[in-house]
Protein backbone atom coordinates (compact mmCIF):
# COMPACT_ATOMS: atom_id res chain seq x y z
CA UNK A 1 0.00 0.00 0.00
CA UNK A 2 1.01 3.32 -0.37
CA UNK A 3 2.62 5.34 2.32
CA UNK A 4 0.74 8.88 3.60
CA UNK A 5 1.68 11.71 2.40
CA UNK A 6 4.52 13.31 4.59
CA UNK A 7 3.17 15.98 6.89
CA UNK A 8 6.66 17.91 6.52
CA UNK A 9 9.58 18.00 4.83
CA UNK A 10 12.55 16.21 5.31
CA UNK A 11 15.48 17.61 6.75
CA UNK A 12 17.35 19.48 4.03
CA UNK A 13 21.14 18.31 3.74
CA UNK A 14 24.19 21.17 4.97
CA UNK A 15 24.59 21.64 0.87
CA UNK A 16 21.76 23.50 0.66
CA UNK A 17 22.63 26.23 3.05
CA UNK A 18 25.79 26.62 1.66
CA UNK A 19 24.51 26.98 -1.81
CA UNK A 20 21.75 30.03 -0.70
CA UNK A 21 24.25 31.45 1.44
CA UNK A 22 26.38 31.50 -1.73
CA UNK A 23 24.03 33.00 -3.91
CA UNK A 24 23.30 35.52 -1.34
CA UNK A 25 26.75 36.83 -1.65
CA UNK A 26 26.81 37.14 -5.39
CA UNK A 27 23.56 39.10 -5.80
CA UNK A 28 24.76 41.14 -3.10
CA UNK A 29 28.04 42.00 -4.86
CA UNK A 30 26.24 42.08 -7.78
CA UNK A 31 24.02 44.81 -6.52
CA UNK A 32 26.84 46.86 -4.27
CA UNK A 33 30.02 46.44 -6.63
CA UNK A 34 28.17 48.17 -9.97
CA UNK A 35 31.00 50.04 -11.82
CA UNK A 36 31.15 53.19 -10.03
CA UNK A 37 30.81 55.18 -14.27
CA UNK A 38 26.88 54.76 -13.52
CA UNK A 39 26.86 56.96 -10.04
CA UNK A 40 28.91 59.34 -11.81
CA UNK A 41 26.38 59.33 -14.83
CA UNK A 42 23.71 59.55 -12.69
CA UNK A 43 25.31 62.75 -10.59
CA UNK A 44 26.02 64.62 -13.63
CA UNK A 45 22.67 63.94 -15.14
CA UNK A 46 20.95 65.51 -11.58
CA UNK A 47 23.78 68.72 -11.92
CA UNK A 48 22.86 69.55 -15.25
CA UNK A 49 18.83 68.96 -14.16
CA UNK A 50 19.49 71.67 -11.45
CA UNK A 51 21.23 73.99 -13.76
CA UNK A 52 18.57 73.60 -16.32
CA UNK A 53 16.30 74.41 -13.39
CA UNK A 54 17.62 77.08 -11.90
CA UNK A 55 17.98 78.54 -15.16
CA UNK A 56 14.23 78.61 -16.05
CA UNK A 57 13.76 80.03 -12.98
CA UNK A 58 15.73 82.86 -13.37
CA UNK A 59 14.57 83.53 -16.93
CA UNK A 60 11.17 83.75 -16.09
CA UNK A 61 11.46 85.66 -12.91
CA UNK A 62 13.42 88.23 -15.36
CA UNK A 63 10.50 88.03 -18.47
CA UNK A 64 7.45 88.30 -15.21
CA UNK A 65 9.02 91.37 -14.05
CA UNK A 66 9.03 92.63 -17.17
CA UNK A 67 5.40 91.85 -17.89
CA UNK A 68 4.01 93.45 -14.99
CA UNK A 69 6.43 96.27 -15.31
CA UNK A 70 4.19 98.57 -17.51
CA UNK A 71 1.11 97.81 -15.43
CA UNK A 72 2.78 98.41 -11.90
CA UNK A 73 4.41 101.91 -13.01
CA UNK A 74 0.46 102.79 -14.76
CA UNK A 75 -1.60 101.67 -11.53
CA UNK A 76 1.14 103.09 -8.71
CA UNK A 77 2.68 106.46 -10.97
CA UNK A 78 5.10 107.73 -8.75
CA UNK A 79 6.66 103.68 -7.64
CA UNK A 80 7.80 102.97 -11.12
CA UNK A 81 11.63 104.23 -9.97
CA UNK A 82 11.45 101.23 -7.38
CA UNK A 83 10.12 99.02 -9.41
CA UNK A 84 12.03 99.52 -12.33
CA UNK A 85 15.17 99.33 -10.23
CA UNK A 86 14.46 96.12 -8.53
CA UNK A 87 13.80 95.06 -12.00
CA UNK A 88 17.26 95.88 -13.57
CA UNK A 89 19.42 95.06 -10.30
CA UNK A 90 20.41 91.82 -11.75
CA UNK A 91 20.89 93.43 -15.24
CA UNK A 92 22.99 96.61 -13.71
CA UNK A 93 25.43 94.28 -11.86
CA UNK A 94 25.92 91.48 -14.69
CA UNK A 95 26.87 95.01 -16.94
CA UNK A 96 29.23 96.11 -14.11
CA UNK A 97 31.13 92.47 -13.98
CA UNK A 98 31.03 92.50 -17.71
CA UNK A 99 32.51 96.09 -18.18
CA UNK A 100 35.25 95.65 -15.29
CA UNK A 101 36.67 92.00 -16.73
CA UNK A 102 36.67 93.78 -20.34
CA UNK A 103 38.68 96.45 -19.13
CA UNK A 104 41.08 94.42 -17.17
CA UNK A 105 41.53 92.24 -20.41
CA UNK A 106 42.22 95.46 -22.18
CA UNK A 107 44.57 96.65 -19.90
CA UNK A 108 46.24 93.33 -19.89
CA UNK A 109 46.77 92.81 -23.67
CA UNK A 110 47.95 96.90 -23.67
CA UNK A 111 51.22 96.90 -25.86
CA UNK A 112 54.33 97.70 -23.08
CA UNK A 113 57.64 98.72 -25.01
CA UNK A 114 60.50 96.09 -23.21
CA UNK A 115 62.75 97.80 -20.94
CA UNK A 116 66.74 97.35 -22.66
CA UNK A 117 69.61 97.33 -20.41
CA UNK A 118 72.88 97.43 -20.84
CA UNK A 119 75.16 95.03 -19.33
CA UNK A 120 78.11 95.65 -21.43
CA UNK A 121 79.80 97.67 -19.08
CA UNK A 122 79.60 94.69 -15.99
CA UNK A 123 80.50 92.03 -18.46
CA UNK A 124 83.58 93.94 -19.13
CA UNK A 125 84.25 93.99 -15.19
CA UNK A 126 84.30 90.48 -15.35
CA UNK A 127 80.67 89.43 -15.15
CA UNK A 128 80.83 86.26 -16.93
CA UNK A 129 83.51 84.86 -15.27
CA UNK A 130 81.69 82.46 -13.03
CA UNK A 131 79.81 80.73 -16.51
CA UNK A 132 83.28 80.54 -18.09
CA UNK A 133 84.40 78.83 -14.76
CA UNK A 134 81.76 75.88 -15.50
CA UNK A 135 82.55 75.66 -19.22
CA UNK A 136 84.36 72.41 -20.27
CA UNK A 137 84.85 73.41 -23.82
CA UNK A 138 87.55 76.29 -22.85
CA UNK A 139 91.05 75.45 -21.39
CA UNK A 140 91.43 75.25 -17.68
CA UNK A 141 93.62 78.64 -17.41
CA UNK A 142 90.48 80.37 -19.17
CA UNK A 143 88.08 78.54 -16.62
CA UNK A 144 90.56 80.05 -13.79
CA UNK A 145 90.92 83.27 -14.91
CA UNK A 146 94.48 83.18 -15.82
CA UNK A 147 93.96 84.18 -19.18
CA UNK A 148 92.01 87.06 -18.78
CA UNK A 149 94.22 88.22 -15.95
CA UNK A 150 96.88 88.24 -17.96
CA UNK A 151 95.25 90.18 -20.64
CA UNK A 152 94.81 92.96 -17.93
CA UNK A 153 98.26 94.33 -17.17
CA UNK A 154 96.79 97.70 -16.38
CA UNK A 155 95.36 96.00 -13.33
CA UNK A 156 98.24 93.63 -12.84
CA UNK A 157 100.31 96.67 -12.38
CA UNK A 158 98.29 98.27 -9.95
CA UNK A 159 98.17 95.11 -7.90
CA UNK A 160 102.06 95.07 -7.79
CA UNK A 161 102.43 98.11 -6.76
CA UNK A 162 99.34 97.87 -4.16
CA UNK A 163 101.81 94.62 -2.48
CA UNK A 164 104.24 97.65 -1.48
CA UNK A 165 101.67 98.28 1.47
CA UNK A 166 101.32 94.98 2.42
CA UNK A 167 105.22 94.33 3.08
CA UNK A 168 105.12 97.63 5.14
CA UNK A 169 102.31 95.77 7.41
CA UNK A 170 104.05 92.89 7.90
CA UNK A 171 107.68 94.93 8.67
CA UNK A 172 105.49 96.99 11.58
CA UNK A 173 104.59 93.31 12.96
CA UNK A 174 107.79 92.74 13.56
CA UNK A 175 108.44 95.56 15.29
CA UNK A 176 105.48 94.67 17.16
CA UNK A 177 106.66 90.93 17.48
CA UNK A 178 103.08 89.51 16.03
CA UNK A 179 104.54 87.18 14.36
CA UNK A 180 101.26 85.45 13.47
CA UNK A 181 99.89 88.48 12.10
CA UNK A 182 102.98 89.56 10.10
CA UNK A 183 103.39 85.82 8.86
CA UNK A 184 99.51 85.64 7.82
CA UNK A 185 99.85 89.25 6.03
CA UNK A 186 102.83 87.36 3.78
CA UNK A 187 101.11 84.24 2.84
CA UNK A 188 97.47 86.12 1.58
CA UNK A 189 100.38 88.46 -0.48
CA UNK A 190 102.61 85.84 -1.97
CA UNK A 191 100.78 84.07 -4.75
CA UNK A 192 98.84 86.47 -6.27
CA UNK A 193 102.36 88.45 -6.30
CA UNK A 194 104.08 85.93 -7.93
CA UNK A 195 101.15 85.36 -10.42
CA UNK A 196 101.63 88.95 -11.16
CA UNK A 197 105.21 89.39 -11.42
CA UNK A 198 105.84 86.13 -13.74
CA UNK A 199 102.65 87.70 -15.74
CA UNK A 200 104.75 91.25 -16.37
CA UNK A 201 107.86 89.19 -17.13
CA UNK A 202 106.26 86.95 -20.27
CA UNK A 203 105.47 90.70 -21.48
CA UNK A 204 109.47 91.52 -22.30
CA UNK A 205 111.19 89.30 -24.34
CA UNK A 206 115.19 88.39 -24.57
CA UNK A 207 117.94 89.75 -22.56
CA UNK A 208 115.13 91.67 -20.48
CA UNK A 209 113.05 89.08 -19.61
CA UNK A 210 116.25 87.07 -18.52
CA UNK A 211 116.66 90.09 -16.23
CA UNK A 212 112.83 90.39 -15.16
CA UNK A 213 112.61 86.53 -13.73
CA UNK A 214 116.16 87.00 -11.91
CA UNK A 215 114.54 90.26 -10.45
CA UNK A 216 111.54 88.53 -9.21
CA UNK A 217 113.17 85.40 -7.71
CA UNK A 218 115.98 87.56 -5.77
CA UNK A 219 113.03 88.96 -4.25
CA UNK A 220 111.28 86.30 -3.36
CA UNK A 221 114.16 84.57 -1.72
CA UNK A 222 114.51 87.70 0.12
CA UNK A 223 110.86 87.26 1.30
CA UNK A 224 111.43 83.90 2.43
CA UNK A 225 114.20 85.03 4.57
CA UNK A 226 111.30 87.44 6.30
CA UNK A 227 109.29 84.61 6.79
CA UNK A 228 111.66 82.20 8.09
CA UNK A 229 112.97 84.80 10.39
CA UNK A 230 109.51 85.70 11.59
CA UNK A 231 109.16 82.24 12.27
CA UNK A 232 111.96 81.85 14.54
CA UNK A 233 110.98 84.90 16.28
CA UNK A 234 114.21 86.75 15.92
CA UNK A 235 113.17 90.38 15.83
CA UNK A 236 116.96 91.78 14.65
CA UNK A 237 116.77 88.83 11.75
CA UNK A 238 113.58 90.08 10.72
CA UNK A 239 114.42 93.98 10.70
CA UNK A 240 117.19 93.01 8.10
CA UNK A 241 115.49 90.59 5.86
CA UNK A 242 112.17 93.06 5.70
CA UNK A 243 114.94 95.76 4.45
CA UNK A 244 116.57 93.25 1.85
CA UNK A 245 112.84 92.41 1.09
CA UNK A 246 112.09 96.14 0.16
CA UNK A 247 114.94 96.90 -1.92
CA UNK A 248 114.61 93.62 -3.98
CA UNK A 249 110.80 94.41 -4.60
CA UNK A 250 111.74 98.48 -5.65
CA UNK A 251 114.42 96.63 -8.19
CA UNK A 252 111.99 94.18 -9.49
CA UNK A 253 109.08 96.85 -9.84
CA UNK A 254 111.49 99.28 -12.08
CA UNK A 255 111.66 96.78 -14.56
CA UNK A 256 107.93 97.44 -15.21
Amino acid sequence: PLSPAPTSLPPQPATTGTLARYIRSKMYSAIHDRPKKTNYLAVGVAAGCCVLLAGLYFSSGSSNELALAPARTGSVQCRNVRAHAGMDRRTALGGLFGVAALSGARAASAYRAPDLIDDRPAREKGFDIIYEARDLSLDQDTRDGFTQTRKGLAATKARVSSAEKKLSEAGSYVDKKYWTEGRNVLRRLVGTLRFDLATLADTKSGAAKKEAIKANKEFFASLESLDLAMYKKNPEAGKKAFGKTMAAYKDAVKLY
